[in-house]
């Protein structure tokens, strides 16, 4: 027995926790206690599934594709729970260098992903489809981060949208991973499709609950004008 075999229980366990608990977090309500604890264990779930994920795809050639997704995963989670403790870059607070180390890490690692795509085009195409994928999300985020960290946002509730976007896209990814990974479950599906299915039904409910959370937003700040 390997150490991967050893370590393989321990990373269905925090698979499985990673999916019950984004679950939950996304379900209750926002700032409740059930939402923080949820999130924490989502986070941290996370964090262990993708130390072992990236454990598995170096020691494991057939595993390599679970290194974008994992990385990728861990990003969007790892800046959605970060973004809790910067919440007031609008006001002059400066992010710290964890944060810069996360979003500069994503940008190299992320161009990575694109030469490796490009090398692999001819070899493996559904590999660089993956790797294009995760890197344009990667680039996307990490742009967002960039531009909060240099200037000063102007919505005052951009955290609440970025965490929103990230927590939820790293739960996807975490569905994305779940389903590739299991693969043999859904013989009658391409892996292309298992790969599209998680982001074509989460991201209109990621963009329609966001856009709920701005037109209260516009409805608040128009009382708070007529009251004024």
């Amino acid at each position: 027995m390997n150490i991967l075999d050893i370590l393989k229980p321990i990373h269905i366990l925090a698979g499985s926790l990673t999916l019950l608990s984004g679950f939950i977090a996304i379900t209750t309500k926002k700032g409740q206690l059930y939402h923080r604890i949820a999130g924490k264990v989502f986070f941290w779930s996370m964090t262990v599934t993708t130390a072992l994920g990236l454990n598995a795809g170096i020691f494991r050639p057939d595993y390599q594709i679970f290194i974008p997704i994992a990385i990728i995963s861990f990003y969007q989670a790892a800046s959605g729970y970060r973004i809790l403790f910067i919440k007031n870059l609008h006001k002059g607070q400066k992010p710290q260098i964890v944060d810069w180390a996360l979003t500069i890490g994503m940008v190299l690692t992320s161009f990575v992903f694109i030469l490796l795509g490009i090398i692999n085009l001819g070899k493996d195409i559904f590999y660089s489809i993956v790797l294009f994928s995760f890197s344009t999300i990667g680039l996307y985020c990490c742009g967002v981060d960039l531009f909060n960290y240099i200037k000063k946002p102007e919505n005052k509730l951009y955290w609440l949208f970025i965490h929103i976007f990230r927590m939820s896209h790293g739960f996807i990814a975490a569905i994305t991973a779940f389903l590739v990974n299991n693969s043999k479950l859904f013989p009658f599906l391409p892996q292309v499709l298992l790969l599209i299915i998680p982001i074509a039904i989460g991201q209109p409910i990621i963009t329609f609950t966001i856009w709920s959370y701005r037109k209260n937003l516009v409805k608040s700040q128009e009382l708070e004008n007529i009251v004024l």
